[in-house]
């Protein structure tokens, strides 16, 4: 796969937004909110494609969050993009029938959620001319295309500036897949949400939950080539943070990559050191964390249940008859599994759900800091393990995770041992991370976008800072918090 920007890149373009002073800090005490979530965006989040009727990912939003308090609001429009969204901000004189606006419903939250392809990111076929503006349909040219991934930015932009200068806390959908783009398009995505994710605003990755790994939807995840079915839906749902809202209500701040030269120390060979539970369904994740081992041993897990994959033709009818599309089914099986990584003969290994590795020529237990990272999409069926920012390989299997463990190998029949290792930077998103996003976490950038957990563990309180309401288990005995 080509890659769209050297490391150098990356960190270039994430340090002009701090020279710049580009910031987007929250407003105000967010206790003081409505407890009122308005999805302001296009047809996505309006639930086009969900062909069982529940509303898209807003809908199956609505139905976890409404039992916690928290009213879930569909103000979303088919086709609009940063442009054309601007006038349903709020309504100038007298409101246009039939228009969703924002303020009238009077939002506490707003999740601003469009996308390069409605912005008109896709580049224009041999004979097609974009439609005019603001609805764009294609970019004639490469410098077009990059036009119009600075103007959805830009639009972004502003669009969380008027949101917090009427009092509404925004939180943005990172850009996602689309089934006709390419290479070129799938660069501009991944590019936009590494930007987003340097800004002082949450947002919800959402690419990380339906990216076949080129920029398309997953297959049998949507109906045609625009939108997800209700397969894609659920899926994107699972990348919200469940406590995210709650987080940010109790004033939880966006959370800041840890300075201290602190870490966590594991010398005793304990099942569970530092243990993650999962209460929500998750799905497609990424574990990451930074370990220094001095031996061969198991240095993280990942338990939970198997998902069983099938895949169906669905009919739908419509005005102009029935449509058919392959659809997915994901279900948990309802067995067990417990994978780990681990350094066996002084190399990196993933030993998998189903029992296959793969291994790493990288040395594991050699007293040196290793950036280990394991990304997981569910709707593609794929696991890949990094270690130092390089893909050391890929297994093919789908996982419901309900417990990480960082230290140890977990459950007490396993017979595997821990390893001698200090760890620090312990994170788990809500979605799989792309290969780009792997170099950034490696190159000592945060990214906060589907964040459930980040701890630092520079210090004794394994405290979560990430807008989450997850909490560590601590075996206090035996993870100690050490400086250098």
């Amino acid at each position: 796969m080509t890659r769209f920007h050297s490391r150098t890149a990356i960190l270039l373009l994430l340090l002009v937004f701090v020279v710049s002073g580009v910031s987007f800090a929250q407003t105000g005490n967010s206790s003081d909110q409505p407890k009122r979530i308005a999805l302001w965006g296009s047809s996505v989040p309006n639930g086009t494609g969900d062909e069982l009727e529940l509303g898209g990912y807003t809908g199956r939003l609505r139905q976890l969050l409404e039992p916690r308090g928290w009213e879930v609001l569909n103000v979303s429009r088919g086709g609009d993009n940063t442009i054309t969204i601007t006038p349903r901000f709020e309504p100038e004189g007298d409101p246009e029938p039939s228009t969703r606006y924002l303020t009238p419903v009077d939002p506490g939250y707003v999740v601003i959620a469009l996308s390069l392809g409605n912005e008109g990111i896709k580049r224009c076929a041999l004979g097609q001319d974009p439609a005019p503006a603001p609805r764009v349909g294609c970019s004639p040219s490469r410098d077009g295309q990059d036009a119009i991934s600075r103007q959805f930015l830009d639009g972004l932009q502003r669009l969380i500036k008027r949101a917090r200068d009427n009092g509404i806390v925004p939180i943005i959908g990172l850009t996602y897949a689309r089934g006709d783009f390419d290479e070129v398009e799938y660069a501009h995505t991944r590019k936009a949400n590494i930007e987003i994710n340097s800004w002082d605003v949450p947002s919800i990755n959402l690419l990380g939950a339906i990216d076949d790994g080129y920029g398309r939807w997953a297959r049998g995840f949507f109906p045609e080539p625009i939108h997800p079915n209700a397969a894609g839906h659920t899926e994107m749902f699972h990348a919200f943070v469940p406590t995210l809202f709650d987080a940010i209500a109790n004033d939880k701040p966006i959370p800041t990559k840890g300075t201290g030269s602190g870490f966590a120390r594991i010398r005793s060979d304990d099942r569970s050191p530092m243990t993650l539970s999962v209460d929500d369904t998750m799905r497609s994740f990424g574990l990451t964390f930074s370990v220094r081992a001095d031996g061969d041993g198991t240095v993280a897990s990942i338990g939970g249940e198997t998902v069983d994959h099938v895949v169906d033709w669905v009919r739908v009818p419509t005005s102009r008859g029935e449509r058919e599309f392959e659809g997915s089914m994901l279900t948990s099986t309802g067995r067990r599994f417990n994978a780990s990584i681990s350094i066996e003969n002084g190399r990196w290994v993933y030993a998998s759900a189903g029992g296959n590795a793969v291994t790493s020529p990288v040395p594991g237990a050699d007293g040196q800091w290793h950036h280990v990272t394991l990304s997981h999409y569910v709707a593609r069926g794929e696991t890949a393990l990094y270690v130092d920012g390089r893909l050391v390989g890929t297994i093919a299997e789908r996982l419901q995770p309900d417990r990480f463990v960082l230290g140890g190998p977990g459950p007490d029949w396993s017979t595997a041992v821990s390893a001698p290792a200090d760890y620090k930077d312990w994170m788990v998103h809500r979605a799989a991370l792309t290969a780009d996003e792997v170099e950034v976490l490696h190159d000592g950038v945060l990214l906060q976008a589907s964040l459930e957990l980040y701890a630092p563990l520079e210090n004794e309180s394994f405290e979560n800072t990430a807008q989450s309401l997850s909490v560590i288990d601590v075996n206090q005995g035996v993870a100690t918090a050490t400086d250098e």
